[in-house]
């Protein structure tokens, strides 16, 4: 049954007041029917603004950002919005996803277009896969747009909405956005190979986006580990670790994916459909690193553009380019440096795609710096471990060095063996 207060997604838009700070849902939760509406009427709509974290879809709204009418912000740049980026027409915020909610309230946010599920019996609708910053947005948007989609699943957790709460419902003409898995190779699998040699038992993992996240997850099936759970982020992968008994069932002593974003296909989102195991938290919580550092055995693994010898992180940038957000990684390295047992860890291929740069290297190539050298215990590369905890600024260049690729090596070494010239 179609909700009351149903109308086009051309009316919807057209109630955004002068001035308004828009926040729109990312991930698999992105709103895409909303966004195709507002980027068309963009130059009608007095001095908006939009935000939002890593978007999926077609972005439609980049056009009318180029020509001026609709500024938009992100502190999680993807697909097209970093090409929009370089070219002026999108700015960066850095931001850490812990803070993002609180943000909201700083740009003082008064409009939120989000994909929901229809409303069940009692007037209940489903925030589906994404609640980090989204269950906030809600709760302190005064006019909240709602795309209605029957396919969007109906999660635990943070992802409730009572239809009182949505201002103007909208039928959805564009399917859920998916995530696909990414592309594994033979890099990928070595690099994950290592990574799972240092899991300890009932390991609790965070794993981000990337072909090495995908070959870990997959590695977990025939790895003999049991009570594996996870924290963050879902994806496909996860899925069939449940049905051969390496991720529990159960919810206790917390549920066995605890998650901000379900990041998959329809696989991922019909295996959340009403599962209990699978729990969507506010990224306040979700990726608190006071909270999540109380996991014990919590192993967090995030990836980067490059690692200098000092043990500096570079995730953002290539040259001066933008292409990521500091997203969660800030937080759970803390996270899981605090953790009983825990590891905080950095996985990344030794050399670009090209085999020509290495991602090792004696400097970063800019003044960014992602995480700092003090917050990684160790790098990880098809080439092996390097173990940064503990040691000296002398121990851990050259610890670095030897898990280059070996053509680069030796000019690694040479600079590992100077130490005035580390950062």
């Amino acid at each position: 049954m179609k909700p009351s207060r149903t109308v086009s997604a051309t009316a919807a838009i057209r109630t955004i007041p002068p001035r308004s700070t828009v926040v729109a849902a990312p991930g698999c939760g992105t709103p895409e029917t909303l966004l195709t509406a507002l980027g068309g009427l963009a130059d009608t709509l007095r001095s908006a603004r939009l935000c939002s974290g890593l978007q999926l879809g077609s972005y439609p709204f980049l056009e009318a950002s180029a020509a001026g009418h609709l500024p938009y912000v992100t502190w999680h740049p993807y697909g097209p919005a970093r090409a929009a980026l370089r070219a002026g027409s999108v700015d960066y915020v850095p931001a850490r996803a812990s803070a993002v909610p609180e943000l909201l309230d700083l740009w003082n946010t008064s409009v939120a277009l989000v994909r929901v599920s229809p409303p069940d019996h009692n007037g209940w609708c489903s925030l589906g896969p994404s609640a980090s910053y989204v269950r906030h947005a809600v709760d302190r948007a005064a006019l909240v747009l709602a795309e209605v989609d029957p396919e969007v699943p109906r999660t635990h957790g943070d992802s409730m909405v009572h239809a009182t709460s949505i201002t103007r419902f909208v039928e959805a003409d564009t399917p859920m956005c998916e995530f696909p898995a990414a592309t594994r190779d033979s890099v990928s699998d070595r690099v994950a190979e290592h990574l799972l040699a240092l899991l300890p038992e009932r390991p609790t993992l965070q794993l981000g986006i990337g072909a090495v996240p995908e070959a870990l997850t997959a590695f977990l099936l025939d790895s003999g580990l049991r009570d594996v759970r996870f924290v963050g982020m879902a994806n496909d992968a996860m899925v069939p670790l449940f049905a051969a008994g390496v991720t529990p069932w159960s919810t206790e002593p917390r549920p066995a994916i605890l998650a901000a974003e379900l990041m998959g296909t329809r696989q991922l989102m019909e295996f959340a459909h009403h599962n209990p195991a699978i729990v969507l938290h506010d990224s306040r919580s979700s990726h608190s690193p006071q909270a999540l550092a109380q996991i014990p055995r919590l192993v967090t693994v995030n990836s980067a553009v490059e690692v200098d010898l000092a043990g500096q992180v570079n995730a953002e940038l290539v040259g001066s380019r933008q292409i990521s957000g500091i997203g969660g990684s800030a937080d759970f390295v803390e996270a899981g440096f605090g953790s009983p047992g825990g590891l905080s860890l950095i996985a990344l291929p030794s050399t670009t795609p090209d085999g020509r740069r290495s991602r090792i290297v004696s400097r970063l190539g800019t003044d960014i710096v992602s995480l700092a050298r003090h917050t990684p215990d160790a790098v990880v590369t098809e080439y092996g471990v390097a173990w940064l905890r503990g040691r000296s600024v002398t121990e851990r260049a050259h610890a670095l060095a030897e898990v280059a690729r070996p053509d680069h090596q030796a000019a690694l070494s040479a600079s590992a063996s100077r130490p005035q010239e580390i950062p």
